[in-house]
């Protein structure tokens, strides 16, 4: 027999060992994401009594041009035990998740595809792309920045998104971003640049640093991110926002109720920034 709901106090070893045979996070790691993310339990599909697929349901905000916003559910560390997979059981838990967000007051849900040929998957449970970014690298070349508080960090960030569509996390989330990479230099920063200051997230990987958002004045994003390699010692990747015509889409949402939002038809593209990817 299958069934669909929040897991059981003793389905949390289960789901905990999904989620690391699948994306490679330990027990303690996920244990900080429920702690800081507010998730109250994983959502599971089980059969038999066993957890065969499992997602993680934080709430998140999803915020308009003009300030209105609304409750989303954000899907994250969606994971189907591999000897099960084709059977469509991560489906049956996107629909059950997309009622039991609906029930619990959410206008829609949100989702990071884990690679972009997800999102055609994601298309056919109602998911549409709406959140693109772009790339930039450039040569370090030092800037002034400052390590910041998630507090501080998440007050600077809407003020860089006022007037864009946007999702906006609270300290915890921003939090649990911090705990991503254990390396020197990662972390949430202030920079100081020629047109404002700045806000970015930094993983400093050997080898390969991520910046996973630069958020900036419109011509300092060149700046900040020879700021940011400066920061990493070697030339970064760095995200930024950016529109569906000059960026990729790395976000989708799916309504909830029988039409999106007028907001949503006019706004010809959001940024999503923080998937914890």
């Amino acid at each position: 027999m299958i069934e669909l709901r929040p897991a059981r106090p003793g389905e949390f070893p289960s789901a905990e060992a999904l989620w690391e045979r699948t994306f490679g996070d330990g027990a303690a790691f996920q244990r900080r994401f429920y702690e800081l993310c507010g998730a109250e339990a994983p959502l599971v599909l089980t059969e038999e009594g066993e957890v065969r697929s499992m997602l993680a349901l934080p709430e998140a905000a999803l915020v308009f041009p003009d300030g209105w916003s609304v409750k989303a559910g954000y899907v994250y560390a969606l994971a189907t035990d591999p000897g099960v997979r084709g059977r469509g059981y991560a489906a049956h838990l996107l629909d059950y998740a997309a009622e039991y967000a609906r029930r619990r007051g959410y206008d829609c849900l949100l989702t990071v595809p884990a690679e972009p040929s997800l999102f055609r998957f994601f298309a056919r449970r109602g998911f549409e792309a709406g959140f693109y970014h772009r790339i930039l690298r450039a040569e370090p070349a030092p800037a002034p920045l400052s390590p910041v508080s998630p507090e501080e960090y998440a007050e600077l960030r809407e003020e860089l998104l006022a007037g864009h569509t946007h999702v906006r996390f609270s300290a915890g989330e921003l939090a649990y971003q911090t705990a991503m990479c254990p390396h020197p230099g990662s972390g949430l920063y202030r920079l100081e640049l020629a047109h404002g200051p700045g806000c970015a997230a930094v993983e400093n990987w050997p080898g390969r640093p991520v910046v996973k958002e630069l958020l900036c004045a419109p011509g300092d994003e060149e700046q900040g991110a020879a700021a940011l390699s400066a920061l990493c010692g070697r030339t970064a990747e760095v995200r930024i926002p950016a529109s569906a015509e000059d960026g990729v889409p790395f976000a989708g949402a799916r309504w909830l109720f029988a039409a999106p939002p007028s907001r949503w038809k006019a706004s010809p593209h959001g940024y999503f920034g923080l998937g914890f990817d």
